[in-house]
């Protein structure tokens, strides 16, 4: 599989294309320069910084192309970079076709630009009215007519003639509430006076104030923020002889990777990288590195 051809179409699609051991292209973009005599617009180029965000993106892009499996397409990513790696020691170039070229300089590995990349990003389209909005603007909107005003000395006895009735049933309808609502003469008997013992009230209790009320609720736990990073040791392999475990651990150095080779005792060696990752990432991020390094009994490592 070209992996290189495939860094080129992923770049231009997401503007980065992380590779494991050799670091993350950027796609940026220059702003406008004014030399005092023209306006030059703004450029595209790619440059190569040591961070990135480690996913399996990259090797999913590659095998929905390729129509393999994501393991696969990760296996052939990883030999590419190996061999870049291995390429570039000898003092070799490695051409990314359409982007430029990786070369180690001083130990670091470099990106050039290839002096005809051009890129220009996808215009933005118009929108277009629909026929239906279009014909609603055509159409013959339609004027209300309106009675002529009366004049200004004539009278309108058809209001006078309502108000009339209206006042007449106010009327009647106050006069029958007042009937209605009258009270009858009626003879009151005297309400007997019944003659009541007093008890004392008990003398209430007066509670304590000044002293110190007792908190019965506890503090809350300090929330734990899930999206901070934080760096994460993670075991990459656990060997019970020396030479095995130094055997994978120049492996792993050779290929670009930081790893730590720790003697807990003469049968247990464990080789460890650190990786940088949110809290609620390291699931995928363990994920990954399982992939990459073909290590099912990955884990993070607690001291």
């Amino acid at each position: 599989m070209e992996i290189a051809k495939y860094i080129g179409q992923f770049i231009l699609k997401n503007n980065f294309c992380y590779i494991h051991g050799l670091g993350n292209l950027e796609l940026v973009k220059r702003p406008a320069i004014n030399d005092g005599k023209s306006l030059q617009g703004p450029t595209y180029e790619v440059i190569l910084t040591a961070g990135g965000s480690i996913d399996d993106s990259f090797a999913n892009f590659i095998a929905t192309n390729e129509q393999i499996s994501i393991s696969k397409a990760a296996n052939g990513l990883r030999d590419f970079s190996m061999q870049s790696r291995k390429d570039m020691q000898e003092g070799k170039e490695v051409a990314l076709p359409g982007l430029g070229k990786l070369l180690e300089q001083n130990g670091k590995v470099k990106f050039i630009t290839d002096a005809h990349f051009n890129f220009s990003p996808a215009g933005m389209p118009s929108l277009k009215n629909s026929r239906q909005v279009e014909e609603q603007k055509t159409a013959t909107t339609h004027k209300p007519t309106y009675p002529a005003p009366a004049k200004a000395n004539s009278v309108n006895w058809s209001m006078v003639i309502i108000a009339g009735i209206i006042v007449v049933l106010l009327a009647g309808g106050g006069i029958g509430y007042y009937f209605y609502n009258k009270p009858a003469e009626t003879n009151v008997a005297p309400v007997p006076v019944v003659v009541d013992t007093v008890v004392s009230a008990p003398v209430p209790v007066i509670a304590d104030t000044l002293a110190k009320p007792t908190d019965t609720v506890k503090a809350a736990p300090p929330a734990i923020d899930t999206l901070a990073v934080m760096p994460y040791r993670v075991v990459l392999g656990r060997f019970i002889a020396r030479e095995k475990a130094e055997k994978r651990f120049r492996q792993l150095k050779v290929n670009g990777n930081k790893v730590d080779l720790i003697t807990q005792d003469s049968l247990n060696f464990i080789l460890l990288t650190t990786v940088n990752a949110r809290m609620v990432d390291t699931t995928h991020m363990k994920d990954s590195l399982r992939k990459l390094f073909g290590y099912n009994n990955l884990s993070i490592y607690k001291e």
